[in-house]
């Protein structure tokens, strides 16, 4: 607060010493031109910004080109007119305007411009008398006016955002490298059309075409990322998840190299829309989309698969090493429960064991009514099933990828859901590290192994045996595989292995012509009268 009021109080100073001196004042048709230009600029691209979104505490337009072009070309006295004409134009079309954040604005705005102004008439003056040649000195002097006008505006904003929040990074005091390219375009911009007031007063009127094409091209970076967004999750759509991972698949087979497809359904996700609507729906999968990625690494690539599935592309992972990010990916999720709005036309009575609230939408299927907190809302716990693939073991091609690992997302399904499966016989199935498996957890499938906790290898494919079917979960009794009551492997939740330490390639080797294995409705291991589609996407199954 007292660099704010320093700031505003030095501005305040300087314009009362400006605005007394009569001979810093002139060149009135200039000015007006700018000032209307630049209303013209501000009116023009309101639409246009109204669109860009507009997030952390810096946001970067083009209108200091009016204000650096007034610094350039206009005595001292004059330019602080039209820049406080500028930013009072500016706050009242504002629809939205903090009254303090914008004082201070106009106080950085002032004094760059007054900076800019002293750095013009100086540089100009010194590269005069130094024998430069007539033609280069406006130029330099126009940019180093530019830069200091940039300079400024740009140090005054870091510093205020570092006091408010001293975590700050680079990136969000000064802006990210688009936010620096607009702080350049303008500085150019500013310069032309300084340069062309000074041949003209009416020549200003060239820059307002130009600055508004430059506040709509601020948008295509903005639109390219919306294009390739799932709206829902934030998360890369698949059309944009399939181009970036093919290219890293590329880059695999070039160098020899492993990676892993991970595909995960969120168990029972029909269930949530019927009981709790949609809006519940799309908040479980913004929850499920934020803890994915929590765990991930900065070199995978997460995306939405569609519906209620989501797919992850890991760089230089090997067999070993995905089937234990799989876990972890898995823990993380189901560790969750998410209070969501009650539909009081279904309460008291629900269709899963009688019980009103979707407590637990785990691998059994039952329910455990939950306190709800607050009074309005249930507690939904999350599971997910988790199928993997890595290449080339698996496949060499994307889609032979893709096809593996719904096969093994399948099987987790048939399973009894809230596991993982790579869609082999449990002899076949690989172990993830022990490491990967860290906590509390008690259930069959886990046996403790020197302090740590180990998967038995039935815990992620059932043996074969008669299915049964229970409030649409599909109960395994083949003896030794896992009870689908929601004691699935845990691992605390722990992230994936960082990107800095890099995992082990060449994964344990299993046997050749693995990818030409049948497909999901001949699923190895699988009693030969299951159906032969269970619709995995629908309540009975998903």
């Amino acid at each position: 607060m007292v660099f704010l009021l320093l700031v505003e109080l030095t501005a305040l100073t300087c314009a009362a010493g400006l605005l007394s001196d009569r001979a810093a004042f002139g060149g009135t048709t200039t000015a007006v031109v700018l000032c209307v230009c630049g209303v013209v600029s501000v009116e023009g691209a309101r639409r246009v910004e109204r669109r860009r979104r507009r997030g952390g505490a810096l946001h970067k337009d083009l209108q200091p080109v009016w204000m650096i072009a007034a610094a350039i070309a206009l005595p001292s006295a004059t330019a602080l007119v039209c820049v406080v004409a500028l930013r009072l134009w500016w706050r009242v079309r504002a629809s939205r305007c903090i009254p303090h954040r914008w004082v201070f604005s106009t106080a950085v705005a002032m004094l760059a411009a007054a900076f800019a102004h002293s750095t013009y008439v100086t540089v100009d003056g010194a590269l005069a008398a130094g024998g430069w040649s007539p033609r280069q000195v406006p130029i330099l002097a126009m940019v180093a006016a530019a830069v200091v006008f940039v300079a400024v505006d740009a140090v005054l904003c870091a510093v205020v955002i570092r006091l408010l929040d001293p975590a700050s990074t680079p990136s969000e005091m000064f802006g990210d490298r688009a936010g620096l390219t607009v702080d350049a375009v303008a500085a150019g911009l500013g310069c032309l059309v300084a340069a062309a007031s000074m041949v003209t007063p009416w020549a200003g009127i060239l820059g307002v075409p130009i600055t508004l094409a430059g506040q709509r091209a601020l948008l295509l970076g903005q639109l390219e990322s919306e294009a390739s967004t799932d709206g829902k999750t934030e998360l890369t759509n698949f059309p944009r998840w399939r181009q970036e991972v093919e290219d890293l698949l590329e880059r695999a087979r070039r160098r020899d190299g492993r990676f892993a497809i991970l595909l995960a359904d969120i168990d029972h996700f029909k269930l949530i829309n019927d009981h709790h609507g949609h809006l519940a729906g799309d908040h479980v999968l913004r929850e499920v989309a934020d803890r994915i990625r929590a765990v991930i690494r900065s070199a995978d690539v997460a995306g939405r698969f569609g519906g209620e599935e989501f797919v992850i592309g890991m760089p230089d992972v090997d067999v070993r090493h995905a089937v234990g990010a799989a876990h972890r990916l898995r823990s993380a999720i189901s560790d969750a429960r998410l209070p969501v709005r009650a539909r009081d036309s279904l309460g008291g009575s629900g269709d899963l064991g009688g019980s009103g609230h979707l407590g637990d939408l785990g691998g059994s299927g039952d329910t455990e009514p939950v306190a709800a907190t607050p009074a309005d809302a249930d507690w939904v716990r999350l599971t997910v099933s988790v199928g993997v693939a890595v290449y080339p073991v698996d496949g060499t091609t994307l889609d032979q990828l893709l096809e593996f690992a719904d096969r093994g997302l399948y099987a987790a399904k048939t399973a009894g859901r809230d596991r993982v499966s790579r869609g082999l016989p449990p002899a076949e199935e690989v172990l993830p590290p022990t490491s990967s498996l860290v906590g509390p957890v008690d259930g069959p499938g886990i046996e403790p192994v020197a302090g740590t906790l180990r998967p038995q290898a039935s815990s992620v494919l059932p043996q074969a045996g008669p299915a049964l079917s229970t409030g649409g979960s599909a109960l395994s009794t083949g003896g030794s595989a896992l009870s689908t009551g929601g004691s699935a492997l845990s691992n605390g939740g722990s992230p994936l292995s960082n990107g800095g330490s890099p995992l082990s390639s060449g994964g344990s080797a299993l046997p050749p012509g693995r990818h030409s294995r049948p497909g999901r409705h001949a699923l190895p291991g699988l009693p030969p009268d299951q159906p032969t589609d269970p619709g995995r996407l629908t309540a009975s199954s998903s």
